[in-house]
C-alpha cells in the first residue's frame, strides 16, 4: 500500500512537471510568434504584404526636373509656413558639422531630443528639424537645410504626412518626395551614408497604422534599391506582444518619445549605424 501512495505521488508529481514545462513552452511558442508579427522579421514581412504598388514610386527620377517641378508644385504654397524657422536653421550652416558628424534631418521629434549627442555617443551629431515637418516641404526646404553643412552620415525621420486629416499624402507620393530628399542629401555630400528612420507606432496615431505602413514601405524599398540608403526598422521595439504601441516610451502626448523612448531610438540608429560600418570595412 505504501509503494502504491509513493507511485501514486510520483506520478502527481511528474504531471505537475508536465504541467509546468507545458506552460513554459507556450510562453517561449507565445514570444516567438509576437517577435515574427511584432518584430524585425515581422515588421519586414508585413511590408512586404501591405503595398502593390511601391513600383510607381520607382519610376520617379529625382534628376528630371520637370518630374521634380510637377512633384512639389502642389506643395510650395502651403510650405510657406516654415520658412522663417528653415531660414534660421540654415544660418548657422556655415563652418558646421564635420568630416565625422551624423546629420539628423527631419521633424520635432529630432528637434526635441535634447539628450542626442549623449544618447548617440561616441558619434558627432548636428540636427537640422523642425516641428511638424513632412516630407512635402522637406524635399523643397533640405537644399538650404544643409547647404555648406559637412556630415558623413545622414539619418533621416518624418512622420506627419500620415495623421488622418484630409491633406495626408498619398504614400507613393512621400516615397517620390524621400527619394528627392535622397538625392538632395547626395548633392550635398556624395560619398554620405544614408538612414531613413521608420515612421514609429504612437499611441495617439495608430489608428492609421496601416497606411503608415505603407509609407515605411515606400522608404524600405528606396533603401533596397540605392546603395549606400539604409532603412531602419522601429516597430518591432515600441510594439508589445499584443501589436499595440508601448505607452511607456511616450510623453504625455502620446505622439513625441520620452527619454526611455529615445534610447531604444538611440540603440536602433546606433547598430544601423554600426551594421553598415561593419559592411564598408568588408
Amino acid at each position: 500500500m505504501l509503494i502504491g501512495s509513493v507511485a501514486a505521488c510520483a506520478a502527481g508529481s511528474n504531471r505537475h512537471q508536465s504541467s509546468i514545462m507545458s506552460a513554459q513552452f507556450n510562453l517561449i511558442l507565445n514570444a516567438l510568434v509576437a517577435f515574427c508579427l511584432v518584430g524585425p522579421l515581422g515588421e519586414l514581412w508585413s511590408q512586404e504584404k501591405l503595398d502593390p504598388e511601391t513600383a510607381k514610386s520607382s519610376v520617379f527620377d529625382p534628376n528630371d526636373g520637370e518630374q521634380v517641378a510637377e512633384l512639389l508644385e502642389p506643395f510650395r504654397e502651403v510650405s510657406e509656413k516654415w520658412k522663417d524657422d528653415v531660414s534660421k536653421l540654415a544660418s548657422e550652416n556655415e563652418g558646421g558639422g564635420g568630416s565625422e558628424h551624423v546629420l539628423f534631418l527631419g521633424s520635432s521629434s529630432f528637434r526635441l531630443w535634447d539628450s542626442l549627442p549623449e544618447d548617440l555617443s561616441p558619434y558627432s551629431v548636428i540636427k537640422r528639424a523642425y516641428g511638424g515637418a513632412k516630407y512635402r516641404d522637406l524635399a523643397i526646404y533640405t537644399p538650404d537645410l544643409i547647404r555648406g553643412l559637412r556630415f558623413r552620415k545622414a539619418v533621416v525621420f518624418i512622420a506627419n504626412d500620415i495623421t488622418g486629416k484630409d491633406d495626408d499624402t498619398d504614400p507613393v507620393v512621400v516615397g517620390k518626395l524621400a527619394r528627392l530628399v535622397v538625392e538632395q542629401l547626395r548633392r550635398e555630400q556624395p560619398t554620405a551614408e544614408i538612414y531613413l528612420l521608420a515612421v514609429t507606432p504612437t499611441p495617439s496615431r495608430y489608428v492609421h497604422w496601416p497606411r503608415i505602413q505603407q509609407t515605411n514601405r515606400e522608404l524600405r524599398s528606396i533603401a533596397q534599391n540605392l546603395k549606400g540608403v539604409h532603412y531602419i526598422p522601429t516597430s518591432y521595439a515600441f510594439l508589445d506582444a499584443d501589436g499595440e504601441p508601448k505607452a511607456e516610451y511616450f510623453v504625455e502626448d502620446k505622439l513625441h518619445l520620452n527619454a526611455a523612448g529615445y534610447r531604444v531610438w538611440a540603440e536602433l540608429i546606433k547598430r544601423s549605424l554600426e551594421m553598415s560600418e561593419l559592411s564598408e570595412e568588408r
